[in-house]
């Protein structure tokens, strides 16, 4: 897939017109509670967001939103799931799941199937509500994990309400795919990891494995569900960095000698260098004033680990040998990111569930950093880039 490429603008177009997006800027206090850790970005109890209204002259809403991320450290041992014994146990074939599917319910296999595509308009793949695969049931990544108004998650209660509207119980394996080589789906794995997910794997090459390259049946039949009786737990802050986190982790690249944490950028060479940024005509919400990477960052673009006709991800070998040469260090702590997290979950993936490795998803990723003051950026280009940078831009 060369996604990349056709969501970039070079820094020698026009200047075009646009909005630019209100960075979500992750902390103000970090507090031990209740044996978990809460994150505030205002301040305040932080229970939900609040809506506050009404001025002078006529009605007027105005939208708070208390951001407040509540999680606790459970470490990696319930995250991995025996990915480097038994790839089935993370990556399932589209053989495996149309086996099942013949088998009839999934539901009564203890399988619970979940479409999370990203729909773009430039899409070879049939959407959702057009065609998917038996059985399978549809999220939207951003209205359904996503709190309205800022970047958090949904709480642990509404994962919780979501999760079992899915039909999802307490030891059932979670099936997720989707377009674009997988990205949101994994995406979607991540989330369920971070809220506390037993068994979630992806389908090996997503929807395109499945309608373009083996050609299998799409259905328009939505299945219906019994309620399901899984819990969520708190977030696991063990795979997730905020923004502090990288921070010192840049800072202690630029100013130490290198941190211990690997940051792997997962984006195309051209934006981690800083000579381009996002197209804000198609993504304005991940548009950045200013280009570049994450000091000390190692560039390792996610498709370079994906089997271009299939979809599928490499050998696991081949993708150990890919991050080796790009120098992560395996023993220690890496954290990926993107421009919003999705792409980042898609290498966590490959290095967390397919080759065992300790990873965080910074999901702030660019679009918050790129965004921030006072942070440090690297930038390859020798020149002022992002939409503050050169006039050409």
């Amino acid at each position: 897939m060369s996604a990349d490429k056709d969501n970039i603008q070079t820094g020698t177009k026009g200047k075009p017109t646009w909005q630019l997006p209100v960075a979500f800027v992750a902390v103000a206090a970090v507090a031990a509670v209740a044996g978990g850790v809460i994150v505030n970005s205002v301040g305040g109890s932080g229970d939900s967001p609040t809506t506050a209204a009404s001025g002078g002259g006529g009605e007027q809403a105005q939208t708070v939103s208390d951001v407040t991320v509540v999680g606790e450290h459970r470490g990696y041992d319930e995250v991995h799931q025996g990915g480097e014994e038994n790839l089935e146990n993370v990556l399932v074939s589209t053989e495996w799941l149309d086996e099942r599917l013949q088998e009839g319910s999934l539901s009564d296999q203890g399988i619970v199937l979940i479409d999370i595509s990203e729909h773009l308009a430039s899409s070879e793949l049939t959407p959702y509500q057009e065609g998917h695969i038996p059985q399978a049931q549809y999220v939207n990544w951003s209205e359904g994990f996503t709190q309205p108004n800022t970047r958090e998650f949904i709480t642990q209660d509404e994962f919780t309400e979501l999760a079992q509207s899915l039909g999802i119980n307490e030891g059932d394996t979670i099936v997720l795919y989707g377009d674009n080589s997988n990205w949101f789906a994994a995406y979607g794995a991540w989330v369920f990891n971070l809220y506390g997910a037993e068994d979630v794997r992806l389908l090996d090459g997503g929807l395109h494995k499945w309608e373009v390259f083996d050609g299998r049946e799409l259905t328009e039949e939505v299945p219906q569900v019994t309620q399901g009786d899984w819990v969520a737990q708190p977030q696991n802050l063990d795979i997730r960095a905020l923004q502090p986190e990288v921070l010192d982790v840049a800072e202690e690249n630029v100013n130490d000698g290198g941190s211990d944490v690997t940051l792997v950028d997962i984006r195309s060479k051209d934006e981690y260098d800083g000579a381009i940024g996002v197209d804000p005509a198609i993504f304005g919400g991940e548009a950045t004033t200013i280009w570049g990477h994450i000091p000390g960052a190692v560039n390792v673009t996610w498709s370079t680990i994906v089997d271009e006709e299939t979809g599928q991800f490499l050998p696991a070998d081949e993708i150990r040998a890919i991050y080796e040469e790009a120098g992560v260090d395996f023993d220690e702590l890496i954290i990926t990111y993107c421009r919003i997290g999705e792409r980042a979950s898609h290498t966590w993936y490959a290095l967390s569930q397919i080759l065992g490795a300790d990873v965080k998803v910074y999901d702030g990723s660019w679009t918050e950093w790129g965004n921030s003051v006072g942070v440090p950026v690297g930038n390859n280009t020798d020149q002022r880039a992002g939409l503050w940078g050169s006039s050409e831009s």
